[in-house]
């Protein structure tokens, strides 16, 4: 029986609980399918009036996808997971942020990635004080996938190009203040939880951090390319400036390129149009190094010293960062006339 993602309808409430609470909720492909399926058959039944999509546990509503899968996959040569996952995935997305019905994701916990791509795109957004987002993929030689380039939009000035590239965490008060979640709510009320109660259970959370950060990054992160916001960065004597040159070296520099064309490209853009792209973006870095480096180093080996290829940005070519941007040479462009 599976019982990966958890599905019960009561007062004409669906509710999705995704159910792999030791390994922080992350996705798998029978997971995105199931959850998939179950919300397009929901938005079938007019028996139900709204869907809740929560995570099992108190430490993440869910941290992303499965990536040791996906790595496991391409060491082995399994490259139909490599494409079925992120198509599904992508699909699921646009489902989620374009749903015909209330639709409301209760953040509890890391939000990452994968996990992301459920609970921010969804049209109504509820975090709790335990909340704590971050896309920290550029650091694992991927990029802010899921929709990144669009509900990242929503962000004030350049915070969304900030978040995309560092893969800062932002706690409740900075995702509030950001406009990256539509509510927040007590933890210790999460049991009782309603759709007509969210909008009553609304908490004050502390002055956000990332607020008094918004001066700097939108100087250095309006800036015209990664390298030119890294130098700027560089002539700042700021703890903060500092901490976002830390954070910029982990990264891959082949995503941190794609990442800035990416963001840059999407400003203004449908969320069906950044699927799209990030769907040619996924296969084409799929068939790449990087990802599987990065997670080699992160989470595999845990050694922290991946070996990016190019190692630095000056290698990176404008023409080798617009090849991700092109229509993939052997697979169809992402279908999201969903049924």
């Amino acid at each position: 029986m599976f019982t990966d993602v958890l599905f019960s309808v009561a007062d004409g409430i669906g509710k999705a609980t995704l159910n792999r609470p030791a390994q922080l909720n992350a996705l798998t492909l029978d997971m995105v399918r199931a959850l998939d399926d179950k919300l397009a058959e929901w938005a079938k039944d007019k028996s139900i009036r709204a869907v809740m999509i929560f995570g099992a546990g108190d430490k993440a509503f869910c941290a992303g996808g499965d990536v040791r899968a996906l790595y496991e996959a391409g060491k082995s040569g399994n490259t139909s997971l490599l494409r079925d996952f992120f198509w599904h995935e992508y699909r699921m997305n646009y489902r989620i942020a374009t749903y015909p019905k209330q639709l409301i994701a209760v953040m509890d916990g890391l939000v990452m990635g994968g996990g992301a791509g459920i609970g921010l795109n969804a049209p109504v957004r509820v975090a709790t004080e335990r909340a704590v987002f971050s896309m920290p993929e550029c650091s694992i030689g991927l990029y802010p996938d899921v929709g990144g380039g669009h509900f990242l939009q929503r962000c004030p000035g350049e915070i969304g190009m900030f978040l995309a590239l560092t893969g800062l965490r932002l706690r409740t008060a900075g995702l509030s203040y950001c406009g990256l979640v539509t509510d927040t709510v007590p933890s210790d009320k999460l049991a009782d939880l309603t759709p007509e109660t969210i909008s009553v259970s609304n908490q004050t959370t502390r002055a956000a951090d990332i607020a008094k950060l918004q001066p700097a990054i939108d100087v250095c992160f309006s800036l015209n390319s990664i390298d030119a916001v890294i130098t700027a960065l560089k002539n700042r004597n700021d703890p903060g400036s500092q901490d976002s040159l830390n954070l910029l070296n982990r990264c891959s520099p082949t995503s941190l390129k794609i990442t800035f064309a990416h963001m840059r490209r999407m400003r203004g853009k449908s969320i069906a149009d950044v699927l799209k792209e990030d769907w040619r973006i996924s296969q084409h870095l799929m068939a790449g190094g990087e990802f599987f480096e990065g997670v080699r180093a992160l989470l595999i080996d845990r050694d922290n010293k991946p070996d990016w290829q190019p190692a630095h940005l000056s290698r990176v070519t404008n023409e080798a960062v617009d090849r991700y941007f092109d229509k993939l040479p052997d697979q169809p462009d992402l279908d999201l006339n969903l049924k």
